[in-house]
């Protein structure tokens, strides 16, 4: 059997999914795989100083638009128990649920406004103690 450079890169990327962890019976989630890493340097995120900077970042990156200016509009975030890893990868990387999707910000904002972001976005919801 040939192989062709395509199908070899494809045969790696698998392979290195599969290593890190990031296959989950036949979803592919690259994204998920790199923001673990990113995630696991988790800064203070209950910095007044952070908090303030998330909340800026999310004014002016248009979240409001979808969870509302205070994280109680449509989508709303004050009523959910979220987690610090899991709000880092949702900001990074996106995701969709019911028909709604939220956009990835990893190309847009650096590791450290992501987490920014994540301190507000703990500040407002009903975080897990970690």
């Amino acid at each position: 059997m040939m192989w062709n450079i395509a199908t070899l890169a494809r045969a790696i990327l698998v392979l290195g999914a599969i290593a890190f962890g990031a296959i989950s019976f036949g979803a592919i989630t690259f994204g998920a795989m790199v923001g673990r890493s990113h995630a696991q340097d988790m800064p203070n995120l209950k910095d007044p100083t952070m908090i303030s900077a998330g909340h800026a970042l999310f004014l002016e990156k248009q979240c409001a638009h979808c969870h509302g200016e205070d994280g109680a509009g449509g989508v709303n975030l004050t009523r959910r128990v979220l987690d610090a890893k899991g709000v880092f990868v949702s900001i990074a990387d996106g995701r969709e649920k019911n028909g709604i999707r939220m956009p990835a910000w990893r190309e847009v904002l650096s590791d450290q406004e992501i987490w920014q972001a994540t301190a507000y976005v703990l500040s407002i919801c009903q975080s897990k103690h970690e």
